[in-house]
């Protein structure tokens, strides 16, 4: 997924895309295997991991091959082939392993201990390996750990298994529920993911989480669902359990508001995860179920019958991911989506039980959707996971308070790649946009920030020059920058849904989208400068936080480097810098990374203890109008030997968020001061 978003842009494109290349490689690679005559099984396996260490290893250089200059449409069909192929080998080991077994209910077993394996590794990745090891390194610890269960395999005694040859055929309606169990739970695994960003981050460790708790529900669905219900049961439990988790959307604030009081911040990620698994409601449990029911309902040799499932269930798989992540989500919200995803298993499990069983399912389908509270958006929008520290107690009653206190919601949308808000005080009359429950830009608190960032490269460079924008939110820093005297400016924004909600704020940014000095791009900035070949004498980057998934690929040396390369010469480029939030190791570390591309800098605190600006520049004019606080020396100083932030080591994205609610601020002001007062002192 982090290779993935680098050359198609946007963690939740990248989200989907991947599920959508990923499962689509699986399904094709199990249709393969159900059909080769594994003669020497276990050795066939062995083999087949042997190829799947090699292509872990060799997929960046093919990601990294597709042009640039390429569309966007064009690099994502371009990346989804290229994640495809490790894929379609990883799909053969279900069926090559299969051959050595001798019914399907060893195939049953097999899926169950290869799903629980994948819940352990969703979890090793992001919280121990790459913090540790970096995104290289773990692919080598994976390429070997293939290659460890290859050699195993390959001494294990040999098995001419001529079962494959068998004439007898598929059951067409074990294939067509297994792609019906596929495309819902996909899809839900879409609608879960945005929805585990609102409730406690969009974090790479909430993406983890969530994957890990669907993968955990499947493994015991798939362990005991079989033995405990029936085909249709399961279908009618998968379609009623999407229904039920989405009647409990609106309580799972208040359970972490709940988990915060009892036992502090440690409780956070714990507490996040057990939510998902009630907003999950069981629903890939039953998945797992029918999925092992299709398998024992095969009359072929196990390894055929393992890759026609697999290859239908992954076609589900597809449709269903790609389709939630792209039409529904935007079209119908989070709560409309997963409830149109529940219809078919329920249909299908109907069709099948053609019994009292069921109306009674049908019923009840229609009490839940009837019944339910309805979807609260306030409770999302405002972020309640950032502010729980802030409260004297986080029980369930300051968490209402908070969410439903004197604002206005002006507007919410589930859009492609975030859920964005805008609300407004009925006290201060602030207006705050916020993305996934984060508030990225306000007419408050945040005004010196957005008013800097689009005067300074103006005010140093001078009028009439063309600038550069990262990020619109609420567009006032686009704005300031017309205002300052820029003769142009090129905004790149990759969330249509910003565009929309930064029209609340046009008395603030003087309506710079109608301006026709503005040029709007809604493109990931990062895929789109790697495809662009035109240079700005100044660029501003305001992205959002660091330790926000996909985010922090505008903090890394590759994309300060992509934008100096950008630059015409004594060009400027500022960028953003929170001090909140962000341990000292990892604010020194950002600072030496900027360094190490843009050796001439200084530092701005527009909002002293929280906000700053890193400001690349070959001198700086004198009356600004804002005095720099460490010149390029001072920075030096500060920065010293920390660890550097890259595409292959994004260690701050990995560590930042377990800071969400500590107090770094007055911490990272010190530092500032303690240099400033060093250099004085010289």
């Amino acid at each position: 997924m982090r290779r993935v978003a680098l050359v198609a842009g946007s963690t939740g494109v990248a989200i989907t895309l991947t599920l959508v290349g990923y499962m689509a490689g699986i399904g094709i690679g199990a249709a393969i295997g159900g059909r080769i005559r594994w003669r020497r099984a276990p050795r066939g396996y062995a083999l087949c991991e042997l190829l799947a260490a090699a292509a872990v290893l060799a997929f960046p250089t093919a990601l990294a091959a597709i042009p640039l200059t390429w569309s966007h449409e064009a690099i994502l069909v371009g990346a989804a082939l290229v994640l495809a192929v490790p894929a379609t080998v990883h799909g053969l080991t279900l069926p090559a392993a299969s051959a050595a077994l001798d019914d399907n209910d060893g195939v049953a077993t097999l899926y169950v201990a290869n799903t629980a394996g994948a819940v352990l590794g969703s979890l090793l990745g992001p919280f121990l390996l790459l913090p540790a090891a970096g995104i290289r390194s773990t692919e080598w610890i994976v390429a070997g750990t293939l290659g460890i269960v290859a050699v195993i395999a390959l001494a294990m005694p040999a098995k001419d298994s001529r079962a494959n040859d068998a004439s007898t055929t598929l059951s067409t309606k074990a294939l067509v529920l297994a792609a019906v169990a596929g495309f819902t739970a996909l899809g839900l695994e879409v609608v879960w993911a945005r929805l585990a960003s609102l409730l406690f981050g969009a974090s790479v460790h909430a993406l983890a989480l969530t994957l890990a708790v669907f993968l955990a529900w499947i493994a015991v669905g798939a362990a005991a669902g079989r033995r405990h219900l029936s085909l249709g049961s399961a279908l009618c439990g998968l379609g009623l359990a999407a229904a039920l988790g989405v009647a409990l959307y609106s309580i799972l604030p208040y359970g972490l508001g709940l988990a915060f009081e009892a036992l502090g911040a440690d409780a956070f990620y714990p507490a996040g995860a057990l939510l998902m698994a009630v907003a999950m409601a069981g629903a890939p449990f039953f998945s797992g179920a029918v999925f092992t029911h299709a398998l024992l309902l095969g009359t072929t040799a196990p390894s055929r019958t393992a890759g026609a499932v697999a290859a239908a269930n992954t076609i589900g798989s597809v449709i269903g991911a790609g389709l939630t992540g792209f039409v529904l989500l935007p079209w119908l919200g989070l709560p409309g989506s997963a409830l149109a995803l529940a219809a078919p298993p329920l249909v299908a499990g109907v069709a099948i039980l053609r019994s009292r069983a069921a109306g009674l399912a049908i019923a009840a389908f229609v009490a839940v959707v009837a019944l339910r509270p309805a979807w609260d958006a306030r409770l999302y929008a405002t972020g309640v996971f950032l502010h729980l520290s802030e409260f004297a107690s986080p029980d369930p009653r300051a968490v209402d308070r908070f969410a439903h206190g004197e604002w206005d919601l002006l507007s919410y949308e589930d859009g492609r790649t975030a859920t964005v808000a805008v609300g407004r005080s009925r006290k201060s009359s602030n207006t705050w946009l916020s993305v996934n429950g984060k508030v990225d830009a306000s007419t408050g608190d945040d005004m010196p920030t957005q008013q800097w960032s689009g005067r300074l490269p103006v005010a140093i460079r001078g009028a009439g020059i063309p600038v550069a924008v990262v990020g619109l939110a609420s567009g006032i820093t686009a704005g300031e920058a017309l205002r300052s005297g820029a003769s142009q400016v090129t905004v790149l924004e990759i969330e249509p849904a910003v565009v929309r909600a930064s029209q609340w704020f046009v008395p603030e940014n003087g309506d710079v989208l109608a301006d026709p000095r503005t040029e709007l791009v809604v493109d990931d900035a990062r895929a789109w400068l790697a495809r662009t070949r035109r240079t700005f004498p100044a660029i501003v980057s305001e992205p959002s936080n660091p330790w926000l998934a996909g985010v922090s690929s505008l903090f890394t040396r590759e994309y300060w480097a992509l934008a100096r390369a950008h630059l015409e010469p004594g060009g400027v480029f500022v960028q953003w810098l929170q001090l909140y939030s962000l341990p000292s190791d990892a604010f020194r570390g950002l600072v030496r990374t900027f360094l190490s591309v843009f050796p001439e800098a200084w530092l701005f605190e527009t909002i002293p203890g929280s906000d700053a600006l890193l400001v690349a520049a070959t001198s700086l004019p004198p009356d600004l109008g804002i005095e720099p606080v460490l010149g390029p020396a001072g920075l030096a100083v500060l920065a010293g030997r920390a660890r550097l932030h890259t595409d292959d080591d994004p260690w701050v994205e990995l560590v930042a968020p377990h800071w969400l609610h500590r107090s770094t601020g007055a911490a990272n002001q010190q530092l500032i001061d303690d240099v400033r007062e060093g250099m004085g002192s010289r």
